[in-house]
């Protein structure tokens, strides 16, 4: 994937865009292997099963909704999707994880709102 940019960037910027494609490239549609999902209060990391390599990792501050679900089409796929946004909020993406069990997603999502309340409580203070 190509993107235009600027010649002045940041070195924030550079890395974003760095990271970025690296990430696309990474990251099968269909991986064929499974992958370690790690939720921080930081954001969430994507991760070989070895954890040495960082697929995808997004800012718990750009997620901007993230919902688990069943796929609807009787096969019993459970499903994560996230919604993330750039840092200056003009672009969204959707991520979606399948999880072998609806119970691993339901406690994946309530690790993520437990880590948003967290944040967003100690900000307060």
């Amino acid at each position: 994937m190509f993107r235009k940019v600027k010649k002045h960037r940041s070195s924030s910027q550079s890395s974003e865009i760095s990271t970025k494609s690296k990430q696309d490239r990474k990251l099968p549609f269909v991986p064929k292997d499974e992958m370690v999902l790690g939720v921080s209060k930081y954001g969430v990391k994507v991760a070989s099963m070895d954890q040495c390599d960082v697929l995808q990792s997004h800012s718990l501050y750009l997620i901007v909704r993230m919902l688990c679900y069943d796929d609807g089409l009787g096969s019993g796929k459970n499903l994560l999707a996230l919604k993330t946004t750039d840092t200056k909020q003009q672009e969204c993406s959707i991520w979606v994880y399948q999880w072998s069990s609806a119970e691993q997603g339901q406690a994946i999502c309530m690790v993520l709102s437990a880590s948003t309340d967290c944040v967003l409580t100690s900000e307060k203070s």
